[in-house]
């Protein structure tokens, strides 16, 4: 499992080698590249509370979330400090290339109170294998009252296997500690949004 921090600053290096002349690898027509559909599920999410659009390209999407709040305070439960969902995006792309894990961002809004900490993770897997996990994770240390968004760029660790479709699920919560009295605040999840890209897959050959 890989894992960062919202203030994780990514980089990626390549070793120098020596120019090899290959015939240039073709690249996918991204009208080929499609999300299929999009579900989701949790305790942040519940039937009927989420609203998924995905636009014309089929490359871009956004999840609204209607009820995706974590709260402490008087007439809470202890349950209510931390709230989930999980979003499963169903992709096609064109056999012969890897999709990359998309690059995304959650928005919300933080009131929490001196003492608080609030925090938003989100782990990033496609089906069938999750030892492939990619978790991000903002905290929000309060006082605060404002807006938040954590921005997720995590095509540079983890792929898709070859193939034609793949499920990506991204696993989220947002929560609240401590829960005990007197403290009191809310952390929200308001939207998911985010973009497909894919690289192509080499290939070689001995010579």
């Amino acid at each position: 499992m890989r894992f960062f921090t919202a203030a994780t600053l990514l980089a990626t290096g390549a070793a120098a080698m020596p120019a090899i002349s290959v015939p240039t690898a073709p690249t996918p027509n991204p009208q080929d590249v499609k999300i299929l559909g999009i579900t989701a599920i949790g305790t942040g999410c519940p039937a009927g509370t989420a609203s998924v659009n995905i636009d014309a390209t089929g490359t871009i999407f956004d999840v609204a979330f209607d009820q995706y709040t974590a709260s402490v305070g008087p007439g809470n439960l202890p349950a209510d400090a931390r709230k989930n969902c999980r979003v499963s995006i169903n992709l096609s792309f064109p056999s012969g290339f890897q999709l990359s894990i998309i690059e995304t961002r959650f928005q919300g809004y933080a009131s929490l109170t001196t003492g608080q900490t609030g925090t938003c993770r989100a782990g990033y897997t496609f089906a069938g294998d999750n030892t492939q996990e990619v978790v991000f994770q903002k905290n929000i240390v309060a006082p605060y009252e404002d807006n938040y968004n954590m921005l997720a760029g995590v095509g540079i660790e983890s792929y898709s296997k070859c193939g034609q479709t793949a499920i990506l699920n991204v696993n989220s919560e947002v929560r609240i500690t401590p829960v005990t009295s007197p403290y009191k605040g809310l952390m929200t999840v308001d939207s998911f949004d985010g973009s497909v890209h894919v690289v192509f897959r080499a290939l070689w050959r001995k010579c």
